[in-house]
């Protein structure tokens, strides 16, 4: 008897081995397929990984960032962004489920939470932006290098700058605080985002929108020249780059 389970376990061993190194391959294809900016074939491919082991942060880490990027990219395009929206959340969800200590969970539930924001009403959009701010924090909580956390409190303070009165009046009973975000707050937010990792493209992005907001034009184009020199890593970059071009265009169509 004994022998008989020591071969059974040699068996679950060999097959969890097994299963393990088939995740592995698919992730590092889904990779190799994200990188070369083919997000819609990296997708399958992560899906197929995480259905081998639904509690891999890895699988559900890419699973997120590639349905993310897909709501991008097809945001102003077609009416599928949301559909890749919620697919994210909803893996978001599951990350955060399994690993509640994990700084990178937070995040991708702040992110997700903030591209459900453009479908909802008002009182929802609030709603949603108090659920990403307190996980962005918590992001920074629990690693306080964590520069895209600090990318969504940054857009968190440029958008709140800019709310109606009426905007406010119901950010005051969501959030229980008056809520006025300053764009000098978001610039600061972002300076630690380049701090702490120079080379991220998403942060000069933003910057773009934050100086756009102030009104300071040249300081805009220089975050946008920062953008394009930065090499895209994925399809959603590559996009960003383009978009990034076609702004400064015309800002210095403005200016003339």
């Amino acid at each position: 008897m004994a022998a008989s389970r020591f071969v059974l376990g040699l068996l679950f061993l060999a097959a969890m081995s097994v299963r393990a190194q088939e995740q592995n391959r698919l992730l590092q294809q889904g990779d190799e397929m994200f990188f070369q900016k083919q997000t819609d074939i990296a997708l399958p491919l992560y899906e197929e990984a995480y259905k081998l082991d639904p509690r891999d942060n890895g699988a559900l880490i890419r699973l997120i960032r590639a349905y993310s990027d897909l709501g991008w990219l097809r945001l102003h395009k077609d009416s599928s962004a949301e559909h890749y929206y919620r697919r994210a959340a909803v893996y978001a969800d599951t990350l955060l489920a399994v690993s509640p200590d994990l700084p990178s969970a937070h995040f991708w539930k702040a992110m997700t939470s903030g591209s459900l924001i453009p479908f909802g009403g008002v009182s929802e959009k609030l709603k949603l932006g108090k659920e990403v701010r307190l996980e962005a924090e918590k992001t920074i909580e629990l690693d306080s290098t964590f520069a895209l956390a600090y990318i969504i409190l940054a857009i968190f303070e440029r958008e709140s700058a800019q709310l109606s009165w009426l905007e406010r009046t119901i950010a005051r009973v969501i959030f229980g605080e008056e809520l006025h975000g300053s764009f000098q707050a978001s610039e600061e937010f972002l300076a630690k985002a380049v701090r702490y990792d120079p080379a991220n493209s998403y942060a000069y992005y933003e910057m773009y929108w934050t100086y756009l907001a102030e009104g300071r034009k040249e300081a805009a184009a220089e975050s946008l020249k920062r953008v394009i020199s930065i090499p895209a890593k994925s399809q959603r970059e590559e996009q960003q780059h383009q978009l990034a071009q076609n702004y400064l265009e015309n800002l210095r169509k403005s200016s003339e």
